[in-house]
């Protein structure tokens, strides 16, 4: 058999192309690490108050979100009225793994869901955000959930358009790390009550749910 002599030419370009690759690797821009103190947000919120303890969330839940139990709150506030609503942070800084929307867990529930757009009152300005109304398949009772994808004083109420973001961040790293933010409440007598109690709260929560991103 006849010998086959090396392809020089093919063995430079490939030099060439995992020089470029290694010098790629070692010259993108850093992604600041950033950190949440979610544990600081007030337990007093305008009308609002905290009604009992944090609820602590199962190792499942933490592993499916890839976060600690540091930057994951839930919470239940409460009205004089004895109105409720439910607030949820989860800071994911700049990791794009593990995100989750609501509308796929309300429907894995058992709810039928109706989804929309909108503006929520967020750090001084309209903001966008989605909005849920969630039905009970089994007895009818309805609630009301609005969230968004938050980094520092903007939202972003688009998940491709927010993973999009954070892709681009390689580019042009960001301090603010991003956090998911939903705001919840059972529909006692109105879909409009409701909704403005939901916007009180937002209202009076977002700079303190700012702050505690930094």
């Amino acid at each position: 058999m006849a010998k086959r002599s090396p392809n020089y030419c093919l063995v430079f370009i490939l030099l060439i192309i995992s020089t470029g690759i290694t010098y790629w690797a070692h010259s993108k821009p850093f992604v600041p690490a950033s950190s949440a103190d979610l544990a600081s947000m007030p337990r007093h919120i305008g009308a609002w108050r905290a009604d009992g303890l944090d609820i602590e969330q199962t190792k499942n839940v933490l592993g499916g979100w890839m976060v600690s139990k540091e930057n994951f709150l839930v919470r239940n506030y409460i009205d004089d009225n004895g109105n409720q609503i439910n607030l949820m942070m989860i800071y994911k800084g700049h990791d794009r793994r593990g995100w989750h929307m609501s509308e796929m867990c309300f429907s894995g529930s058992g709810y039928n869901v109706t989804q929309t757009r909108m503006l929520i009152p967020y750090a001084g300005h309209k903001s966008p955000a989605v909005k849920l109304v969630a039905v009970d398949t089994n007895t009818g009772s309805k609630m009301i959930s609005v969230y968004w994808m938050a980094q520092g004083r903007h939202t972003e109420s688009s998940f491709a358009k927010q993973q999009l973001s954070m892709a681009l961040a390689r580019l042009h790293p960001s301090r603010d790390g991003w956090a998911f933010i939903r705001v919840t409440s059972g529909v006692y007598d109105s879909e409009s009550e409701t909704m403005t109690q939901i916007m009180d709260f937002i209202q009076s929560a977002s700079d303190p749910m700012i702050r505690a991103m930094k």
